[in-house]
């Protein structure tokens, strides 16, 4: 019974935790933390340190287009027949990508605002 409640308590006491990133951004990182810490006095300056001021400088538009990146072919096509049901009705996903082979698509897309995530 014991153990149990050990367990429990060492994960509610846990402050830090494991974030995977690529190799190309642990070198950058490691070069930033290296060029910081080149200082005669103070702390060493860890990554928890530099992430808490990155953080706070990501905007609306960051996000957006962090959105905008994470989105498929499929998405953005799955977007534009949104957009088609709202001006001119119902179309199935076969039938729009039917559609998307005729010259009336181009016209269509030609009146469209250009594509944004919070379609």
């Amino acid at each position: 019974m014991e153990n149990k409640t050990a367990k429990a308590n060492t994960k509610l006491n846990a402050k830090n935790k494991s974030v995977r990133i690529n190799l190309e951004n642990q070198k950058k990182v490691e070069k930033i933390l290296v060029t910081a810490n080149k200082k005669k006095l103070g702390r060493k300056i860890k990554l928890d340190h530099m992430l808490a001021i990155v953080l706070d400088l990501v905007t609306d538009e960051h996000i957006r287009k962090l959105q905008d990146q994470s989105l498929s072919n499929e998405d953005r096509k799955e977007q534009l027949r949104q957009r088609y049901i709202i001006a001119r009705g119902p179309i199935s996903r076969d039938e729009f990508t039917g559609f998307m082979l005729t010259k009336e698509f181009f016209e269509f897309l030609a009146v469209q605002p250009a594509p944004t995530s919070a379609a």
